[in-house]
C-alpha cells in the first residue's frame, strides 16, 4: 500500500516462484558452504514492532506472544523478516517484470533480537546474496564470472 496524490493505492506484491527456484539452484551449486533455501519473506513497516522485537521503544506484547507469532510465521513457510521486499514485489508486478528477493538471514529470532555477530562475519553474510545475484545473471547471460 502506498500513497499517491493523497490517495491510498494498493498494488499486489507478486514475485516469481520459478525464478526464485532457479536462483536457489544456482546458489546451492555455486555457494555449497551456505544454506540456500526458498521460502516466504514477511515484509513489515518497521524494524521493531512489525518484526515482533522486544527491544524497541514500544512493545505492547509479551515474549510468549512474540514466540507464538514467530511459530505461526514458520508454519506458514516464512524464512525471513525484513522491510523492503513488498515495495520491490509491487514494483515488479506493476511493471510486468519477474522478480525474486535474495536475503541473508543474520539472526535467529527465536534466540534473540540483537545482532551480536562480529561485523566482519555479517559483512561476509551480506556479500553472499550479491555474489549469488551476479552468478545467476552471468549464467542467464552466458558470460563468465571473474573476480569472485
Amino acid at each position: 500500500m502506498e500513497h499517491i496524490l493523497g490517495k491510498v493505492v494498493q498494488r499486489p506484491c507478486v514475485l516469481d516462484a520459478q525464478l526464485a527456484e532457479e536462483i536457489v539452484e544456482v546458489g546451492r551449486e555455486c555457494l555449497p558452504e551456505c544454506k540456500v533455501v526458498a521460502g516466504k519473506t514477511l515484509s513489515t513497516n518497521d524494524f521493531y514492532e512489525g518484526q515482533g522485537r522486544l527491544d524497541g521503544a514500544f512493545c505492547d506484547y509479551t515474549e510468549e506472544q512474540k514466540f507464538e507469532f514467530l511459530e505461526k510465521l514458520r508454519a506458514a513457510g516464512v524464512v525471513n523478516i525484513e522491510m523492503e521486499s513488498s515495495q520491490f514485489a509491487a514494483m515488479c508486478q506493476n511493471a510486468g517484470v519477474k522478480g525474486a528477493v535474495l536475503c541473508a538471514t543474520i539472526l535467529d529470532r527465536t534466540k534473540g533480537d540483537q545482532v551480536d555477530t562480529p561485523k566482519h562475519v555479517v559483512a561476509e553474510w551480506q556479500r553472499r546474496p550479491q555474489e549469488l545475484a551476479i552468478r545467476f545473471m552471468a549464467r542467464r547471460l552466458g558470460t563468465p564470472v571473474f573476480g569472485l
